[in-house]
């Protein structure tokens, strides 16, 4: 691993760190810090046609990068649901900033508020 890529990977970390404890803290003004100028946070989206599939495969690999991070929510309740984030960050002046999050559900309990808000 080359030093540009030990201080890139140390960026995305702490962006990571700051962004995920600024979600469960629901500290609006951190989390959105956490994202570029021109950041997403997808919901629901869908790369559409050859053109915005080869812009996504040809991303410049020194500015960009992709991170998937897995999460656990735990309540008083217990276990509540489990998933993952795929986030696309960029390079924004010596920053590693987050572009794109695409957070996805893969686990919820019975017991969870999440569950009862989608029954």
């Amino acid at each position: 691993m080359t030093e540009e890529e030990r201080l890139a990977r140390a960026a995305i970390e702490k962006t990571l760190a700051i962004c995920t404890q600024a979600g469960d803290a629901r500290k609006a003004d951190a989390y959105a810090e956490s994202f570029a100028e021109d950041g997403v946070l997808i919901l629901a989206e869908i790369y559409a046609g050859p053109e915005a599939i080869r812009n996504w495969m040809s991303a410049p690999s020194d500015t960009t990068a992709n991170v998937r991070t897995y999460w656990l929510v735990i309540t008083a309740a217990g276990l509540g649901h489990s998933g993952y984030f795929d986030d696309r960050f960029g390079k924004v002046a010596a920053c590693r900033l987050i572009a794109s999050r695409r957070p996805r559900t893969l686990w919820v309990s019975s017991n969870s508020q999440l569950h009862k808000a989608t029954s």
